[in-house]
C-alpha cells in the first residue's frame, strides 16, 4: 500500500513575509510547535513541462484546476541517493500530492522512457533492493505518473528551484489545537534548463523577503490567526515555479497579462521593435533543453 508520506490531501495558504516578519512568527509559535529533526534542509525541485512549457502558463491563468510534475530532492541533487517524482495537483483549494521514492539514477532512467518496476530493479536506491518500491500502492502511483507523461507530450526538464525550508511541527502530534505544518522558504532561486547552456542560478525573492506556507486539513486554530494579525500576514498566492518563469520572461522582454473575457489571465512578451516592424507576436519559444544531468551540475 501507499503510505501517508507518499499521498497528501491538505489545505496550504502562502504568506510573502518579510524576515521581521518571520521571526517575530516564530517565537510566537513556539508555544504550540517546534522545528522539525530535520533543522534547516536546502530543498531543490526539478519541475518537469512541454518544450512551449504549457503546464505553467496555464498555471498562471490560475484555472479551478492545476497540476505540475516535479523531481523533489531533500538536500542538493548533486548528493542525493534518493529524490521523490511527484505530481502535484490543486483543485477548489485542496492540494493533492502523489509521489514515488526513486534513486536519482532511478528516476533520470525513468523520465527518459525506461518503466518504473524496470527503474526500481535495475536502478534501486542504494542500500536497497527496490523490492519496496513495488509493492501495489506504489505502482498505482507509478501509474498515475505514467499518465501524466502520456497526458503531455515531450515532457522535460524545465526549472529548477531550489530554496533553504525550515520546517515546524506540532510539539505534541495528538493537538488538535494546532495546524500540521508550517514551512519557511529562503534563498529560493531557479536556474532556467531550457536557457542552452545555463547553470547560472538567480532569485525568485528579495534576500529580505520569505515564503511561509501553511499546511492543515481544516481551519486555523484562534491562536494562530491572532498571531498572523499582529504580524500583518496575509495569504498571498505564490508559485515558486511560476515566478521564476516569470522572470524568465521580463529577462527575454517585457511582460503583458491580458484578461480576457472569461476573467483568465494569460501572460505575453511584448514584442520588440523588430518584430513589431514584422507584425508579429507570439509566446516564448524556450530553446532546447537538457536533462537531469544539467540540473545536478547546476546544483
Amino acid at each position: 500500500m501507499a503510505t501517508a508520506a507518499d499521498t497528501f490531501e491538505r489545505k496550504e495558504k502562502k504568506y510573502l513575509i518579510t524576515t521581521g516578519q518571520c521571526e517575530a512568527i516564530k517565537a510566537g509559535l513556539a508555544a504550540h510547535m517546534r522545528l522539525d529533526d530535520y533543522g534547516a534542509t536546502r530543498i531543490d525541485s526539478l519541475y518537469l513541462d512541454t518544450p512551449d512549457r504549457s503546464l505553467i502558463c496555464r498555471s498562471l491563468e490560475k484555472p479551478l484546476y492545476k497540476e505540475k510534475l516535479r523531481i523533489r530532492s531533500y538536500g542538493p541533487f548533486s548528493e542525493a541517493e534518493s529524490v521523490f517524482v511527484e505530481i502535484k495537483k490543486k483543485f477548489k483549494g485542496i492540494v493533492y500530492k502523489r509521489r514515488v521514492r526513486m534513486s536519482a539514477e532511478g528516476a533520470r532512467a525513468y523520465i527518459n522512457g525506461m518503466s518504473y518496476e524496470d527503474a526500481q530493479t535495475q536502478l534501486p536506491i542504494p542500500g536497497t533492493d527496490g523490492s519496496k518500491e513495488l509493492l501495489p500502492g506504489k505502482v498505482q502511483i507509478a501509474r498515475e505518473l505514467d499518465a501524466f507523461f502520456d497526458r503531455y507530450e515531450g515532457l522535460k526538464p524545465s526549472m529548477l528551484i531550489s530554496c533553504l525550508r525550515e520546517a515546524w511541527c506540532k510539539i505534541d502530534p495528538a493537538d488538535e489545537d494546532c495546524v500540521d505544518r508550517i514551512t519557511f522558504d529562503e534563498d529560493i532561486c531557479y536556474v532556467d534548463l531550457m536557457e542552452e547552456g545555463s547553470v547560472q542560478r538567480r532569485p525568485v525573492t528579495a534576500p529580505d523577503q520569505v515564503i511561509m506556507e501553511i499546511k492543515c486539513a481544516g481551519g486555523y486554530p484562534v491562536w494562530l490567526c491572532e498571531l498572523l494579525s499582529s504580524v500583518g500576514a496575509y495569504p498571498r498566492s505564490f508559485s515558486k515555479y511560476g515566478n521564476a518563469y516569470k522572470r524568465v520572461l521580463a529577462e527575454q522582454g517585457a511582460v503583458q497579462v491580458r484578461k480576457t473575457d472569461s476573467g483568465k489571465v494569460s501572460i505575453y512578451r511584448i514584442p520588440t521593435s523588430k518584430e513589431r516592424a514584422m507584425n508579429t507576436e507570439t509566446l516564448i519559444q524556450p530553446s532546447p533543453g537538457y536533462g537531469l544531468e544539467d540540473m545536478q551540475r547546476a546544483s
